[in-house]
């Protein structure tokens, strides 16, 4: 009870302050969203999963470090190093490593509530560590805003390039997601995500919830459920921290 009372009165005297300029709503859609000018950003992405709720069921843990410059209003750049760990049988279980390297950039193509829906760019190279497996992913963002409610969506394309590639094709994916500013500094929503790759479908949804304290910090968590061939559960925290 203390505990909690303790945790009550922090997020209520944190609500009090000044609002953050990017707050991030979810962990898995992108938004009408870019580094200003002349602005960095430090991200650490944090996330778990597991095929099922069996108590044997294998996991997943990724870890990922990303530092975001604004080039200028419309346009930024990001450096990813993705970190990866899974349990499970001998052969599928790996320790935690670099498992990837990623390059990213968004652009804008006009400032937020000048077309009727905003839309943006979003491009990626990443680069499998150990491995000559080469991905290339591309994806259309597009968003609006009503009053305090936000509706963001994502197309996604990608394919992986390489010698150590076993079969080239094209992947095609999606994330979508809503978003309630209930104060300046929280949002509450929901977002689904998934893909096709191959011949298999996958599709996950859930809660999302961002905060920020300050103007220079925020988190967005996610908890994913699979309800079509995904993981049972797969939840995200990103924490950004402005430079």
């Amino acid at each position: 009870m203390v505990r909690f009372a303790l945790l009550a009165s922090i997020v209520v005297v944190s609500l009090a302050g000044t609002a953050a300029a990017d707050l991030r709503s979810f962990t898995q859609t992108y938004e009408y969203a870019s580094v200003p000018e002349g602005n960095t950003t430090l991200e650490l992405w944090h996330t778990q999963g597991r095929a099922t709720w069996d108590a044997s069921s294998p996991q997943s843990f990724d870890q990922v470090i990303e530092i975001e410059h604004g080039i200028t209003e419309h346009w930024d750049i990001g450096v990813r190093s993705v970190f990866s760990q899974t349990t499970g049988d001998a052969i599928s279980a790996e320790a935690l490593g670099l498992s990837a390297t990623k390059l990213a950039s968004r652009y804008r193509f006009a400032d937020r509530g000048e077309w009727p829906v905003d839309t943006l760019l979003f491009g990626e190279v990443s680069k499998r560590f150990g491995d000559s497996i080469y991905r290339l992913e591309a994806q259309l963002v597009l968003a609006r805003d009503f009053d305090q409610l936000t509706v963001a969506a994502n197309a996604v394309v990608a394919i992986e390039l390489g010698n150590d590639v076993p079969e080239t094709g094209l992947d095609v994916g999606y994330a979508a997601g809503l978003t309630y500013q209930v104060h300046p500094k929280l949002r509450i929503g929901a977002e689904s995500w998934g893909g096709r790759d191959g011949d298999d479908v996958a599709v996950s949804v859930g809660p999302a919830l961002s905060w920020a304290p300050t103007s220079s910090f925020w988190v967005a968590l996610t908890a994913g459920f699979g309800v079509v061939d995904a993981d049972e559960l797969s939840a995200r925290a990103i924490v950004g921290i402005e430079l």
